[in-house]
């Protein structure tokens, strides 16, 4: 693969994992919070606190995830065509924003931490909100995989130089280490908010397999991206790390 590549599959990657952590964030959890009267504490690209705290601003975060993932499955379900850099990039941002809000449903399933584990207490179904979780979890990974999966079918990508494969992991890999790099900028504990941003990544890990047997239409494509969008991505990532990245509050 070439380093060009490389450069533009990473780039891609990066505004992918940015746009989902801003729509979880920002606009799931911030968005909640200020629509219910309440007041943002804390804002960070992992962190999250309000008072008072209420678990319609936890469950606003991968809700959030959910509702713009569904928005780029019909966006691209209704769009006939598209050139490749947007095809790969809303490829991308639909499976991280499915899988995001997957991966906190099957969290809060399996430990005593994540954004529904106090919606489930409201529900006070007892013994029964971690199966409940868990299952609901499963299901949410299996019908975001077969959305994932039916738009890169759909596409038929198949690249000269190397496999579709290849573009998804390079891409992927990108954005799991802009989520370290943009925790390690949090003061108060940048080991463990580099951590969390390696968790949240770890929740889109099915990416990484979801185009086993698709079967490509076309072949051939070529990769370009101009300077210009490159600078933009990079200047976008940067302005994330010192706004997002430090923490608002």
């Amino acid at each position: 693969m070439k380093a060009k590549s490389i450069i533009i599959l990473s780039f891609v990657g990066v505004a992918a994992y940015v746009l989902a952590d801003i729509f979880h964030e920002v606009a799931g959890h911030g968005g909640t919070c200020l629509i219910i009267g309440n007041k943002i504490d804390l804002i960070t690209s992992v962190y999250f606190k309000s008072s008072p705290g209420s678990f319609l601003t936890d469950i606003g975060g991968p809700v959030a995830n959910l509702l713009f993932g569904l928005l780029i499955h019909t966006f691209l379900a209704r769009r006939k065509s598209l050139s490749l850099l947007p095809t790969l990039f809303l490829l991308h941002i639909l499976a991280y924003n499915l899988f995001w809000f997957s991966g906190t449903i099957l969290q809060s399933g399996f430990s005593n931490a994540g954004d529904w584990t106090y919606a489930i207490k409201e529900l006070k179904i007892g013994i029964f909100g971690k199966p409940v979780l868990v299952m609901a979890g499963v299901i949410a990974y299996f019908l975001s995989i077969k959305i994932v999966r039916l738009h890169i079918n759909k596409a038929g990508i198949i690249f000269s130089e190397f496999s579709l494969r290849q573009s998804i992991v390079c891409s992927y890999l990108a954005a799991v280490i802009a989520a370290i790099i943009t925790g390690l900028f949090f003061k108060p504990d940048r080991i463990q908010a580099a951590f969390e941003g390696l968790l949240e990544m770890l929740g889109s890990l099915p990416i990484l397999f979801i185009n086993r047997g698709t079967q490509p239409k076309s072949n051939n494509y070529e990769l370009k991206a101009n300077l210009i969008v490159i600078a933009s991505v990079f200047i976008f990532f940067i302005t994330f790390c010192f706004t997002l990245g430090r923490g608002i509050s």
